[in-house]
């Protein structure tokens, strides 16, 4: 049996013992009903006799693959209580390959508890919880999280997203009823929405169905009155597309989207709104900038909270700041961060020209930069910004190529793709890019129903890529054959 005394549990034992003893709130609303926080400091208190009894304790590398419901919040704060390294999975995961990969002691999941005797490697004492990457740029990783980082992103935070105190006896606002859609396993859903909400007294009202049903999300918006939502830009997307989904996100109170990038078309949605644009990764614990609500502009992700920020020389931003990750778990271990470097996102970025939101304009991945057999370097996310501002009907663009010799374009158009001319359209891409048309391949227009978009709402690059390396129709204009 490993015995770690470490500060870390100490902090969130003060914590949750301040938030939960004898308290009503915040109060836990999900398909089993209601659970106010004294009720939830009891599931907590048999959970940690539960631990104890497994002789499971500080530093001990635990993992929680559970529904999201009442039972995984009461798992996942024993753990933190007893100062375990908690690590977060889907209840569909693969729990035999993430225990063996994590290295853990123990396992909860939907069929009981699982022990595995024996560890790899030694405890993690100084970290509360692995949290997988998204995993968006390619496979995810598990990055390891400590008690200041996690609480330098709630106490930046929390100010900043006004989400009433129901604790107050001289509360001034109305309580905060707020609607959790996103992953819990997830930092965004985690920490920038659950745990904000959890540490603010909040009323937290799951959704069963994490956000896939439009339907039932505007039906828990009406039977509970919600006045604080997170989601992401897809989401977004899907309820404003209907009357009583416009309504609702008009009629929030406060709410963070995040985990991609907006689009001209959904900032103008969302500037009538009080909803606020996010930004961060799970190696920020995951809060790097956050805008002011209901300003949104294309690609805008708001300036630096809680953290420092900069823009390096090749144009990527960089934060430095407590919310930095102590590390990530590999084959090896865990692999430790200097913590004394500024952090590269891997992210393109500008300084946002309007006067009204200072800050960022996410401009796109440094993963989908590449070469031509030329040698010709091209950077993709800069190119396709350039389009974007360049062509007044251009939404969204993205540029790939399939033969390594020239580049493919893909354009999110407002007009109908039959009423552009191509042969000038290629003579302008040609002319803004500064290329030669030699290494022009491919240039097709989408209509928004055409385009691809991922499960966040970001471009879908994939499958767009995979359009646009397939034979199109072929239309002469200007006595030339063109692939639009």
């Amino acid at each position: 049996m490993h015995h770690h005394k470490h500060h870390s549990s100490t902090l969130w034992k003060y914590r949750l013992h301040q938030r939960l003893w004898e308290q009503a709130y915040p109060l836990w609303i999900d398909d089993e009903g209601i659970l106010p926080a004294a009720s939830l400091w009891h599931c907590i208190r048999t959970n940690v006799q539960i631990l104890r009894a497994y002789s499971i304790s500080s530093g001990d590398r635990i993992l929680i693959a559970l529904p999201q419901q009442r039972s995984y919040i009461a798992w996942l704060l024993a753990g933190l209580w007893e100062g375990c390294s908690v690590a977060l999975a889907a209840p569909s995961s693969d729990t035999d390959m993430l225990s063996e990969l994590l290295d853990v002691r123990l396992v909860i999941h939907s069929d009981g508890l699982t022990t595995r005797p024996q560890t790899r490697f030694p405890p993690t004492p100084d970290i509360c919880l692995f949290l997988a990457s998204s995993g968006s740029t390619g496979q995810p990783r598990w990055i390891a999280l400590s008690v200041h980082n996690i609480f330098s992103v709630l106490d930046s935070h929390i100010p900043a997203l006004q989400l009433a105190d129901m604790a107050r006896l001289d509360t001034q606002y109305p309580a905060a009823r707020v609607l959790s859609l996103l992953p819990l396993h997830h930092a965004f859903g985690l920490i920038i929405d659950f745990f904000t909400a959890f540490f603010c007294g909040a009323e937290i009202i799951r959704d069963s169905y994490s956000g896939r049903d439009v339907a039932h999300i505007l039906y828990l918006a009406r039977y509970y009155n919600i006045t604080h939502c997170s989601m992401v830009p897809l989401l977004a997307k899907r309820l404003q597309a209907i009357p009583e989904g416009q309504a609702f996100l008009k009629c929030l109170q406060g709410g963070v989207i995040g985990g991609a990038p907006v689009d001209a078309e959904l900032a103008r949605v969302l500037s009538n709104t009080q909803l606020r644009a996010g930004y961060g990764q799970t190696e920020a614990s995951p809060g790097i900038t956050l805008g002011d609500p209901g300003i949104w502009y294309a690609g805008y992700i708001g300036s630096a909270q809680g953290c420092t920020t900069r823009l390096s020389f090749r144009g990527t931003l960089e934060f430095f700041g407590a919310n930095l990750a102590l590390g990530e778990w590999t084959n090896a271990g865990l692999v430790r961060y200097d913590a004394c470097a500024w952090r590269d996102t891997g992210d393109y970025a500008q300084e946002s020209p309007y006067l009204n939101a200072p800050g960022y304009i996410f401009i796109g991945r440094t993963d989908d930069t590449f070469k031509l057999a030329n040698g010709r370097h091209v950077p993709a996310p800069h190119w396709e910004q350039i389009l974007k501002t360049n062509i007044p009907y251009c939404c969204d663009a993205i540029i790939t190529t399939h033969d390594g010799v020239t580049c493919s374009v893909g354009l999110l158009v407002e007009a109908s793709p039959n009423d552009i001319n191509h042969c000038a359209l290629r003579a302008i891409i040609c002319e803004v890019l500064a290329i030669s048309p030699s290494i022009l391949g491919t240039v097709r227009c989408f209509t928004s129903e055409q385009w691809h978009y991922t499960a966040k709402g970001q471009s879908d690059r994939q499958a767009l890529h995979q359009i646009l390396g397939t034979p199109a129709p072929q239309i002469t204009e200007c006595g030339n054959m063109y692939n639009v």
